[in-house]
């Protein structure tokens, strides 16, 4: 059966299921994840702009793919990336916007980010650097336009952006656990309940190497903190150092 949890009571260790169904705990671990970030520019309720959070966008996406459409990807990272791939390959014509001079300018090199673009470029993508969406023109509720901060303006049938992500931190924030950009938990992934634990994209994890707290919103951290949070959970001492 399918629940929800909406509430964490500290209190007496118990888990509000869908309001009412109580769940008793001796450790909890929370890993709820994050979201994708909303488009905040006009018309971006409009039919046609997409984002891939869930299955139910993928499905959404691929039902706009269609060969010989027009899509603009905007965003600078992986999700951009796999997004401006998968609708090459159903034969959409894609313009790809980059808010800086290259690709992933926080992660790679200049030299790398040449070559990812040279790929991108070779495989048919136009590329738009120093570019943003400022409005998404819209015909009959239907994308038809990007207008970009420099005044001009790509025909598109539709716009799919990955902007990145926020946690989700409602239950932990309710539950008055210490936060910041994540849920803040020691090397041992503990939240300032002891008995509370929390790994992956909603966790802000304590590095000892650098005496600061990170996140690390990447599949490889997100797994490695899970299995030393359960085993921290199951009675061991298993630290997670940033590699």
């Amino acid at each position: 059966q399918k629940s929800r949890v909406t509430k964490i009571n500290r209190a007496e260790k118990k888990l509000v299921m869908d309001g009412k169904t109580l769940l008793s705990y001796d450790k909890l671990l929370i890993a709820t994840g994050a979201q994708a970030t909303s488009l905040k520019v006009t018309g971006a309720n409009l039919k046609g702009v997409v984002k891939l959070d869930h299955l139910e966008d993928a499905h959404q996406i691929l039902s706009f793919a269609k060969r010989g459409k027009t899509a603009v990807v905007v965003g600078g990272g992986i999700t951009a990336l796999e997004l401006t791939e998968g609708l090459l390959s159903r034969g959409v014509n894609v313009h790809y916007l980059l808010r800086g001079n290259r690709y992933w300018s926080n992660v790679l090199d200049e030299h790398e980010s040449r070559i990812v673009e040279g790929r991108l470029q070779a495989e048919g993508v136009t590329l738009h650097f120093h570019s943003e969406p400022v409005e998404i023109i819209g015909k009959s509720g239907k994308v038809n336009g990007v207008r970009l901060k420099d005044g001009s303006t790509i025909k598109c049938d539709m716009l799919a952006y990955a902007i990145g992500i926020h946690p989700r931190m409602e239950l932990a924030q309710e539950a008055g656990l210490n936060l910041e950009r994540g849920i803040l938990v020691n090397e041992l992934l503990q939240t300032n309940d002891p008995d509370i634990y929390a790994a992956g994209d909603v966790a802000q994890v304590y590095d000892p190497i650098t005496g600061t707290s990170v996140m690390d919103s990447l599949w490889t951290p997100a797994r490695e903190q899970g299995y030393a949070a359960g085993l921290n959970m199951a009675g061991y001492q298993k630290a997670y150092t940033k590699s």
